[in-house]
Parts: structure tokens; C-alpha cells; sequence
């Protein structure tokens, strides 16, 4: 994951440095917010399963610590990035910002409310 996140990181640099936003079409924008989204996915996750295993004191499966870790990224990229392209569209208000964070939040209820321990499947 360390690999891989370097390299998002080095490639979103290369986009950056090679190709002007005046000048770009699509596939250079998709390219862009793509390798920004897994740079930050990458980033996100290592960071969270780090602090989480930094600040917990108790015996956890860390499977289940990264899927959690890893699904937190997700969110919070896709809210980085959409926030990211609204701007670039220039339609980014604090409502819409409001809007992201609230679904950002629901959606992770929802995983937590709806969705399996995985440490519950495993035999004793």
C-alpha cells in the first residue's frame, strides 16, 4: 500500500508538472482527480491504520482495523476530491461543502449500523 500510494503520489505529480490546465482535455483532468483520489486514498488509509494502532491499547484483528481505516478513506478522498472539482467548476459554496459532509457521515452510519463485524465470523 506504501508503494502504491507513492506511486499515485508521483504520478499525480507528473500531470501536474507536464501538462497545463489551459491546454488539457478531458483525459488529462480524469487522469489528474483519479491519481489525486487514490494518492489521498492511499494517504488516508496508512494514516488511519497507523493512529489507529498507535492509540489502541487492546488486541485487535487488524484486517478488521484496515477494511475500517480503508473504507474512512474512501469517504473522505471522494469528499476531498468532489470538493476539489466543484471549485474547479467554481460552484463550490459552504452548503455544498455541508452537503458532502453530511452524506459523508451517513454513509459511514450506514456501514456501521448495517454492516458485519467480521471479527464475529471468526471461530473462538
Amino acid at each position: 500500500m506504501v508503494l502504491a500510494t507513492i506511486l499515485a503520489w508521483l504520478g499525480w505529480s507528473l500531470v501536474i508538472v507536464n501538462f497545463s490546465p489551459e491546454q488539457a482535455e478531458v483525459t488529462v483532468f480524469l487522469l489528474f482527480y483519479a491519481l489525486l483520489f487514490l494518492a489521498c486514498l492511499g494517504t488516508l488509509s496508512l494514516l488511519g491504520l497507523w493512529l489507529r494502532k498507535l492509540f489502541t491499547k487492546q488486541k485487535v484483528i487488524m484486517r478488521v482495523v484496515a477494511m475500517k481505516s480503508f473504507r474512512q478513506a474512501v469517504i473522505l478522498s471522494a469528499v476531498l476530491v468532489i470538493s476539489l472539482w466543484l471549485q474547479a467548476m467554481r460552484v463550490l459554496t459552504w452548503w455544498n461543502i455541508l452537503l458532502l459532509i453530511v452524506l459523508a457521515v451517513v454513509v459511514e452510519l450506514v456501514f456501521v449500523v448495517f454492516g458485519r463485524e467480521p471479527s464475529r465470523d471468526l471461530p473462538e
